[in-house]
């Protein structure tokens, strides 16, 4: 890619200052397509159907976000603590669990999907989490090494939509509104 921008007017007196070339490669597509209300996730990868794992996402009153979103941060290991998510060590919904493997952030507010093996036994039947989405870490570990940041994670299934700030929220919006905020509108 080559941005030609030296001494191009950017608005207001400003001007570019340096024309760039660079390289980059455009990765496999891999989406994951997560059905809360059926408890399945499907994982493809360039259009085909690689696996269906078994999930648990958020409870009642920790409903998961439905939209589209894009994996922010991944971590091999990650400590998660309730209080980050404005859940008092009072409360009877506090959790404090210092080794959650395959952590994957998809919001702002704290959503991942990850390994639960707390919930084993409710994921593919029932939604135990305090909002994100849960499976057993052998699945979790094959996610894992199959993703990249910036790799799609479509949620439906729920009446708790995702909005445009809370994460790489931009796929929400419609496009004739995403253009309304272009500068080229």
């Amino acid at each position: 890619m080559h941005a030609d921008i030296n001494s191009i007017p950017a608005g207001n007196g400003i001007y570019g200052q340096l024309s760039r070339t660079t390289r980059f490669h455009v990765g496999d597509a891999v989406i994951m397509k997560v059905d809360v209300a059926s408890h399945v996730m499907r994982v493809s990868k360039n259009g085909t159907l690689l696996r269906t794992i078994p999930i648990s996402a958020g409870k009642p009153g920790f409903t998961t976000r439905s939209g589209i979103k894009v994996i922010i941060e991944k971590f091999r290991v990650k400590h998660m603590d309730a209080a980050t998510t404005g859940i008092s060590e009072s409360d009877p919904e506090y959790y404090d669990i210092e080794d959650v493997e395959y952590a994957q952030r998809v919001t702002y507010s704290g959503e991942f999907i990850h390994a639960a093996p707390w919930s084993v036994g409710s994921q593919g039947s029932t939604n135990v989490s305090h909002g994100c989405v849960g499976m057993s870490t052998t699945n979790a570990g094959w996610l894992y090494s199959l993703t990249k940041r910036g790799d799609v994670v479509d949620v439906t299934g729920t009446d708790r939509h995702m909005d445009l700030y809370n994460g790489y929220g931009d796929w929400n919006a419609s496009f004739a509104d995403y253009r309304k905020g272009s500068a080229l509108s």
